[in-house]
């Protein structure tokens, strides 16, 4: 769509205002030409007209015998001109509009004087005898052999009446002919402006942005314009798209990452990317064009960026906790200034899961140091024990030494086999991992089975929920294994007495287990830590079961690997149950 153009800005108006100053100057030289030199040519033609007839005057007054009245009387008959012959003492011989006798001596006559002298005689000015403006025109002659004046007049009124009449034609054909120069003039205005305003459209079009219209085909001397502005169209939309391509590459980019990333011009927020609209729950829309303060960020992360901005080189400082207990890692680049103002490339990284997991990695560090001292310094304490047990010659106590330290090896043992089950429960699962719960069922009470035989307790199967069912999980059979021998550990480790019952029910997508034990149970302020590495609900109770501390840690790593979820309910001196739900596998 053209853009609008102001009258006076239009190069059609100001071609028509070129042509009709043209015509107005010509107008003007015509118009001033009828009104001077036309009627002074006027009177230049009427003097040689009137001399013509006073020259033709002269010949016939030459030969004539009649009386010179007659002789005038004759020679201007049927016409509006004045003949006068005036003696060469200026007496007035004969005239053809007045009495001679009643007429003055016009000696004294320019024109009289003029042609006395044998020259031709010219004067304008009012008859003394008619009482107008005449002109007259005076030759010299010779009336029966004496020098005479023949003159001959006309109105001024008749001359003006002429000049009147041929200036009344000229402005006639004066208007017609500005007339046809300004409609000549305006179309041919509107055929020169009317390709220099397609392209001048074009070039608009092109400067608002809109680069689907093509430039307008012209010929003559527009063809170079035409070509140039169709070149520099198909350029421009060529960048135009390679600039496109990369802001949306940019965008893709930015919005890809999971720090949030903002531009600042000044204070203000020109660039955001989606990371910060989830970060920190604003749309983008509402941070655009804000200040720092005003985007509503935790107050720490506004000041350290407020700071920032006021250094010369990056800038990277570790934020928080905010209210909601995030830690943040804050970069800030400056980018230059652009038209006077100073940009910042500003990153914000959420650092809380890595402060979190380096908090967990040192506790474990410490938690698994010091369970590993505990059995390793039991060993050494015992070997030394019993070492001089047997140089004292006392077997007996040698004996019971080395039982320990079978005991505390075992316990080592499976120490450090829970922590290659946790480290391998880290990586990273087969996506095409199944197991047959029924069978992985079975084979973890064969292994228990013992174990429960020597509390005398009941191990207890319930399959009626899938009879005549199979039921696979899309979960690894070893990580299966594990979580079994740890839930079937536990609950005949704290039971005393009555039974351990393992359930399996199955949905269309999921499958549900439940072990469930008669033991002492959990107290409910234990229960949310259960899940923890290194827990331990009674540390003394633990230590005399065997206990490492990492069983249900190894369960819900399990889990959480089968993208399942895993509960445990429990009530003091009833028992404990432990729910486990697993995607099944069709």
């Amino acid at each position: 769509m053209s853009t609008p153009m102001r009258w006076s800005d239009s190069y059609r108006l100001r071609l028509i205002l070129g042509y009709v100053l043209v015509v107005s100057v010509l107008a003007g030289a015509w118009a001033w030409s009828l009104y001077g030199p036309l009627t002074d040519a006027v009177i230049e033609q009427q003097q040689v007209h009137l001399q013509s007839v006073a020259q033709a005057g002269v010949l016939v007054i030459a030969s004539s015998e009649d009386s010179p009245v007659t002789v005038v009387n004759q020679l201007v008959a049927d016409t509006d001109l004045r003949m006068t012959i005036v003696g060469s003492d200026g007496t007035v011989l004969a005239d053809s509009a007045e009495n001679p006798s009643a007429m003055a001596n016009h000696s004294d006559r320019p024109e009289i004087i003029d042609a006395l002298r044998g020259t031709v005689g010219r004067e304008v000015r009012r008859s003394a005898t008619q009482g107008f403006d005449q002109m007259y025109v005076a030759v010299p002659a010779t009336y029966r052999g004496e020098r005479v004046a023949l003159r001959v007049s006309e109105s001024l009124e008749k001359i003006s009446e002429l000049s009147g009449n041929a200036r009344q034609t000229g402005l006639m054909l004066l208007g017609l002919s500005v007339i046809l120069a300004l409609i000549l003039a305006a179309r041919t205005a509107a055929r020169t402006a009317r390709p220099v305003e397609r392209l001048a459209d074009a070039a608009c079009a092109m400067a608002a942005g809109d680069l689907t219209s093509g430039v307008p085909v012209e010929d003559g001397a527009m063809e170079p314009l035409s070509a140039a502005l169709s070149e520099l169209r198909m350029q421009m939309k060529t960048r135009i798209g390679e600039l496109e391509a990369e802001q949306q590459n940019l965008r893709t980019v930015l919005d890809g990452l999971d720090d949030a990333v903002f531009l600042l011009d000044g204070s203000s927020v020109r660039l955001v990317n989606r990371a910060a609209t989830q970060m920190f729950r604003t749309s983008a829309a509402e941070m655009r064009n804000r200040g720092i303060a005003e985007m509503g960020l935790p107050a720490s992360l506004s000041s350290a960026i407020a700071d920032a901005l006021t250094a010369t080189s990056s800038t990277t400082l570790d934020v928080g906790p905010d209210p909601l207990q995030r830690y943040m890692r804050l970069t800030v680049v400056p980018l230059g200034v652009v038209d006077g103002t100073a940009r910042h490339l500003v990153v914000v990284a959420d650092t809380t899961d890595r402060m979190r997991l380096d908090r967990v990695r040192r506790d474990f560090v410490a938690n698994a140091s010091h369970e590993l001292k505990t059995p390793t310094s039991g060993i050494l304490l015992l070997s030394e024990s019993a070492a001089n047990a047997a140089s004292d010659g006392d077997t007996d106590q040698a004996l019971a030494f080395l039982s320990q330290i079978e005991a505390e090896a075992a316990h080592l043992r499976q120490l450090v086999l829970d922590l290659l089950n946790l480290s391998r429960l880290e990586s990273t699962p087969s996506a095409d991992s199944m197991t047959d719960m029924r069978q992985a069922i079975d084979l973890s009470l064969t292994t228990h089975r013992r174990a429960a035989n020597a509390k005398e307790l009941e191990l207890r199967v319930e399959f009626s929920a899938i009879e005549g069912v199979d039921v696979y999980v899309q979960a690894d059979g070893t990580d299966m294994a594990i979580a079994l021998d740890n839930l079937l550990a536990n609950a005949i480790a704290y039971t005393e007495t009555g039974a351990v019952t393992v359930a399996l029910e199955a949905a269309e997508s999921t499958v549900t287990l439940r072990v469930s034990d008669t033991g002492m149970g959990i107290p409910a302020e234990d229960l949310p830590r259960v899940f923890e590495r290194f827990y331990r609900v009674d540390r003394a109770r633990s230590r005399d079961s065997g206990g490492t501390g990492l069983g249900l840690s190894l369960v819900r790593h399990v889990v959480e690997r089968a993208e399942g979820t895993v509960e445990i309910a429990s009530e003091m001196n009833t028992g404990t149950t432990v729910t486990v739900t697993l995607p099944r596998a069709l």
